[in-house]
Parts: C-alpha cells; sequence; structure tokens
C-alpha cells in the first residue's frame, strides 16, 4: 500500500501573464532553448523570464535576439530563489509538462473567465508531471475534500473534470476522475488574493467543516444539484471569505429576534457553527452573519 500525501512546492514567480503578442520589433536575449516553443530567457529589464509561444527557441543560438511578436506567454523568475525553483522544476519533469500545463491554464482562463497569477505555471506543470509519473507505476489517491469541492466550487470542477478527460485522451493513461479535485485547488489558488495553497485549503476546510456540522445537525446528506443547496453554499464561501477579510454584516435587532424565534431549529444549527468557529478559529462572528445563515440554512430545510 503507497502512503502518498499531497503537497504543492511555493515556487517564487511574479511577472507578466498574457496572451496577447508582443511588439515585433522589441526582442529579448536566448539564455537556453528548453525546446522549440519554450525558452529561457533575459528581457529587457535584465530579468531571467520563461517565455512561451510557437517558434521561439527555433534555430536561435545562445545570445541572439527572439522578437517578442513570437511571445505568447511570459513569466518573469523572481530573483535567485525563483531560478533555482526553476531549475530544479526542470530536473523533475520533462519541459512537454510545462506546455501541457500552460495549455491548461490557457483553456481554464477562457472558460471561467480567471485571470491566473503566474505561480500557477510552475505549481501545476509540477503536479502533472507527478501526476503522469504515478500513473506510470499505478499509483492512485484521491482526496477527502473531494466531495466538498465539487460542491463548493461547481464551475471549476466541470472545467476540471474535461482536463482529466483531456489528459487521459492525450497520454492514454486511466486517470481517475478525483484528480479533478487537485486541479481545482490550483485555479482557486491562483484567481484568489490569498497568500498561497495553504491558505486555499484552509478556506475549503473550513467550508467542508461549516456543511459537516450542518449534516450532523439535520441527520442527512445534501444533494449537489438541488438549488437551494448550492445557493447555501455560495453564502457559505462569502461569508468565510468575509470573516478572513474580517468584514461583517449587520442586521436589525427586531428582525434578528423575529428570524430566531420562526426558525429555531435552523437558528440552533447557526449557533452551532459559529461556536465552533469561534473555538477553532477565534473567530468573532456578528450576529448579522448568524442569522442570515439561519435564513439559507431554513431555505435549504424547506422540503
Amino acid at each position: 500500500m503507497y502512503r502518498i500525501h499531497f503537497c504543492v512546492m511555493p515556487f517564487s514567480i511574479a511577472g507578466i501573464n498574457t496572451n496577447e503578442k508582443r511588439d515585433g520589433g522589441k526582442t529579448v536575449k536566448l539564455i537556453k532553448a528548453l525546446n522549440n516553443n519554450v525558452a529561457l530567457v533575459k528581457d529587457k529589464n535584465g530579468q531571467e523570464a520563461v517565455v512561451m509561444g510557437k517558434g521561439v527557441g527555433f534555430g536561435i543560438k545562445i545570445g541572439g535576439s527572439i522578437s517578442e511578436s513570437l511571445i505568447e506567454k511570459h513569466f518573469v523568475l523572481n530573483g535567485d530563489s525563483g531560478k533555482r525553483d526553476f531549475d530544479s522544476l526542470l530536473r523533475r519533469i520533462a519541459v512537454d509538462d510545462i506546455e501541457l500545463a500552460s495549455d491548461i491554464i490557457r483553456e481554464g482562463e477562457d472558460m471561467l473567465g480567471y485571470r491566473c497569477n503566474d505561480s500557477i505555471l510552475l505549481t501545476l506543470s509540477d503536479h502533472l508531471g507527478m501526476l503522469l509519473e504515478r500513473m506510470k507505476e499505478g499509483i492512485y489517491f484521491g482526496t477527502p475534500l473531494e466531495w466538498d469541492i465539487r460542491l463548493i466550487y461547481p464551475r471549476e470542477y466541470q472545467f476540471a473534470k474535461k482536463v482529466v478527460a483531456d489528459l487521459r485522451e492525450r497520454t492514454g493513461y486511466k486517470i481517475p476522475e478525483q484528480e479533478a479535485a487537485f486541479i481545482v485547488l490550483h485555479f482557486i489558488n491562483a484567481n484568489s488574493n490569498q497568500k498561497g495553497m495553504e491558505e486555499t485549503m484552509m478556506y475549503t476546510k473550513i467550508i467542508q467543516n461549516i456543511l459537516n456540522i450542518s449534516k450532523l445537525h439535520y441527520g442527512r446528506e445534501f444533494k449537489e444539484d438541488n438549488f437551494d443547496v448550492s445557493r447555501f453554499v455560495t453564502h457559505v464561501r462569502y461569508f468565510v471569505k468575509r470573516q478572513m477579510n474580517g468584514e461583517k454584516l449587520e442586521i436589525d435587532e427586531s428582525i434578528a429576534e423575529v428570524i430566531a424565534r420562526r426558525c429555531p431549529e435552523d437558528h440552533k444549527c447557526a449557533r452551532k457553527i459559529t461556536r465552533f468557529l469561534q473555538q477553532t478559529y477565534g473567530w468573532e462572528v456578528s450576529e448579522g452573519e448568524e442569522l442570515y445563515l439561519t435564513l439559507h440554512l431554513n431555505r435549504m430545510n424547506i422540503q
């Protein structure tokens, strides 16, 4: 039996990420062609960068010029740590995996309307490289957050399922659908203001705990395709985001009393959730937030 721990290495990378080709009158200097379509260059600011585009590395000698009109994606390596991270990545995975990650990122940005930060290129490349190695060895694993990820991020999960299907066709490996959950986390992390994958995982785990408390309170599972369940999950996502950002919702006291009196069982569940968050994370949950939770719980449980 294999014991696998999923982790994402924190790469130091910052730069420009654009699908538009650049001004053909400007050039960058080639440091190393990684293949015909991926190259390590020095840009006009003297910074080392990874560039991608059809033919950017073809037939050009070290020190030669590459027209910026060929460059479709441009990622600046952030200092010595960024260079070390990239060199380390190249020792572990094939350059083709970096191109594959770039294609997935471009498709994800188009389908989801995202503008991903640059870190996703290296973290997703690294994940894909490890995934394909695991498939060669017949090692499969899932994540305990899979059900919650499907429920919390339905659009992202549908896109990630398509990525998995495309990878199966492209590689011939029987990649399990559970891998979609990991791809979702990469995109959520790259499209947020959160500090990294660790915070994205914590954010998702908090939402999972809220859903679990609700399921235990009512003694039943929630249906993923139920509109009121989806609406509750969406509310919880924004509620958690507000709490993490130190924002609060307030509500009129007279309205609060009416809601608590009319929905006693739902209010009891909301109180369980707020007590858990206070005890576990030290959060101060406002009465307004607690009562909005009550309303959404009530809607979800009207049969």
